[in-house]
């Protein structure tokens, strides 16, 4: 005979199949260690976000949350690889801009940014910065324009992908201001900074945390960042909507995703445990201090923001006429 026990445990534990759960795992997330994929090289702005929220996590979760960097194609092989992986919250996205226009500027990118993740939480936002080979006679976004002005299509300049915010952003700038700048897309922001350091591109755009190194160092100069105002990790160097380009206000967005039917409970627990790295003062300070913005979200914020950045993105990649070729 069945009793009203037996049947509420049937039942949990059929709920629980059907999210491909087996019945022990209710409560016990996580069991093992969490792998967070990081779609591009180390060293990149990315790169030092997600260690900084790994290790944080791995305290708060008790298990090992470790760190896989997965680059290539903008974005989209980390992305892809983490849309078709299981979905029960042991293998997660750091997911970002790329991933938003990837769904206007590939034809087929592997995955749809819009319907393949379940979007756990935005983490921070920060401006790219303008920069420049220190040994070039340009000290200022003025200079810069003025000189592509009388030397057309003589300059390249360096970003971490084709297709990311930053390549965007600087398309952007050229058509603005009227000139001809070559793209040179590398495969991560670190690598990007140590050609632009070593001389072998002119100018590049790059998240801030990832080029204060190198700025410290006096191998590069930075011109100008890309939000409205400037930014407490260099309050030196001005706005772009100071020198000429008021209506420009871009930069790179960081949040947490899993696969389109992680249960969620799960999203809930990874929820709280990125909202707590959000709330410590230590991991504030020391993000505003890189130029991050902390910028907390529920998961629903998330999504629509996702999507309004997918619109958003969309546009500029026809007006400019922008390809992945």
């Amino acid at each position: 005979m069945l009793t009203k026990r037996t049947l509420l445990l049937g039942g949990l534990a059929g709920g629980l199949l059907a999210l491909g759960l087996p019945a022990h795992a209710q409560g016990r997330y996580p069991d093992r260690p969490i792998k967070l994929i990081i779609p591009f090289s180390a060293g990149g702005q990315f790169d030092i976000v997600a260690r900084m929220l790994a290790q944080f996590a791995s305290t708060e979760l008790q298990q090992p949350v470790v760190v896989e960097n997965v680059a290539g194609s903008g974005g989209n092989i980390g992305a892809a690889r983490v849309a078709n992986a299981a979905p029960d919250g042991y293998t997660l996205l750091v997911l970002g801009g790329n991933h938003a226009i990837a769904k206007s500027l590939y034809a087929k990118p592997g995955y749809d940014v819009t319907k393949d993740f379940s979007p756990i939480s935005m983490v921070s936002i920060t401006p790219h910065v303008v920069l420049v080979n220190a040994a070039m006679p340009i000290h200022s976004m003025a200079e810069l324009v003025a000189y592509a002005k009388k030397n057309p299509g003589k300059l390249n300049y360096a970003t971490p992908g084709m297709g990311t915010s930053m390549h965007l952003t600087f398309e952007m700038i050229k058509a603005h201001y009227g000139v001809d700048i070559t793209h040179i897309p590398y495969r991560g922001g670190a690598n990007a900074l140590t050609d632009l350091s070593g001389g072998q591109v002119n100018l590049g755009i790059i998240g801030i945390a990832p080029a204060q190194e190198f700025l410290n160092a006096g191998r590069i100069r930075a011109l100008a960042v890309t939000s409205k105002g400037r930014s407490r990790a260099l309050p030196n160097v001005p706005a772009l909507s100071e020198v000429g380009y008021p209506e420009l206000n871009a930069g790179s967005w960081l949040g947490i995703a899993g696969q389109r039917q992680m249960p969620a409970e799960i999203v809930a627990r990874w929820h709280g445990v990125v909202r707590a790295f959000q709330d410590s003062p230590t991991n504030r300070q020391r993000m505003e201090e890189m130029g991050f913005r902390i910028e907390p979200t529920t998961a629903e914020q998330f999504q629509k923001f996702i999507a309004s950045e997918v619109e958003a993105y969309g546009k500029i990649v026809r007006d400019n006429k922008i390809t992945a070729d």
